[in-house]
């Protein structure tokens, strides 16, 4: 008899998944603002919007590997500042910064609907 995974392993594996997605966009992001600054100062308010989902993200994937007591609402920032990123990176050109954002928004979100 195959057994069905508990409801805190499924958890406990989709919490690694979206702490590992939330770091790849904290990267991700990061790289970009450091390219796109590079290209000129046209490019400030994206800077700003990357650099605060940098840190969204991390920020949000700490909260997780402490199972912090709080980190419903930050997976809820988190989530919203990603879904903004991927908008704004999609019209400057940047697929892959915003495929990173889009990962991470999806996996906060689905985070958040297992809270109880």
């Amino acid at each position: 008899m195959s057994q069905q995974p508990s409801d805190e392993s499924l958890l406990s594996s989709q919490m690694e998944d979206c702490i590992q997605d939330c770091l790849n966009s904290h990267a991700v992001c990061l790289d970009t603002a450091m390219s796109l600054l590079q290209k000129g100062n046209h490019y400030a308010d994206p800077v700003r919007m990357l650099l605060d989902c940098s840190e969204v993200c991390a920020t949000n994937a700490h909260f997780l590997m402490r199972n912090s007591p709080v980190y419903g609402s930050v997976l809820l920032a988190c989530a919203q500042v990603c879904n903004h990123c991927a908008e704004m990176c999609d019209e400057i050109g940047e697929t892959d910064c915003a495929n990173a954002c889009r990962a991470s928004a999806t996996c906060c979100e689905q985070m958040a609907k297992l809270i109880p």
